[in-house]
C-alpha cells in the first residue's frame, strides 16, 4: 500500500475510533490504531483543521487534568462515508484481480492436465 492509501486508511479507522469512543485519549487512540502517539497527535490536529472533528473539552475542575472529546462533524461523517467508498473500491479492484487471476491459472492448469493427457502421461 503506498504513502497515500495508508493516511487514507489511518485516517479512517481514527475517524471510526472517535466516533465509536470519542473520551479517548491520545495514548489509547494510538495503541489501539498501532500508530504513534505523534502521528496520532498530528492526524488528530488535521482532522480538526479540516473540520472532520471538534475538541470540546468536558472537565469542569480547573485543578484536574483536562478532559476532551473528540466529536465527528457532519463533514466528519461526509469524509467518513467518502473514505469507506474509496475503500471498497480499491477492495473490489483487488478482488476483481485476484479472481482473474485465479481463472487464468485454472485455465492453465487444465491445458497442462490435457497436454499431459494427449502424451500418456499421469496425471497427478
Amino acid at each position: 500500500m503506498n504513502g497515500e492509501n495508508t493516511y487514507r486508511e489511518e485516517t479512517l479507522r481514527l475517524i471510526k475510533e472517535i466516533e465509536t469512543n470519542p473520551k479517548l485519549n491520545q495514548r489509547i487512540l494510538s495503541q489501539r490504531l498501532n500508530i504513534s502517539l505523534g502521528k496520532t497527535n498530528y492526524l488528530l490536529k488535521e482532522l480538526v483543521k479540516k473540520g472532520v472533528i471538534k475538541i470540546m473539552s468536558f472537565s469542569r475542575n480547573p485543578k484536574k487534568t483536562r478532559k476532551l472529546k473528540y466529536i465527528l462533524t457532519p463533514k466528519g461523517f461526509e469524509q467518513k462515508m467518502m473514505l469507506t467508498y474509496y475503500f471498497l473500491k480499491v477492495k473490489e479492484k483487488e478482488y476483481n484481480n485476484l479472481k482473474k487471476e485465479y481463472e487464468d491459472y485454472i485455465v492453465n492448469r487444465e491445458k497442462v492436465v490435457e497436454v499431459k493427457l494427449e502424451e500418456g502421461s499421469n496425471v497427478g
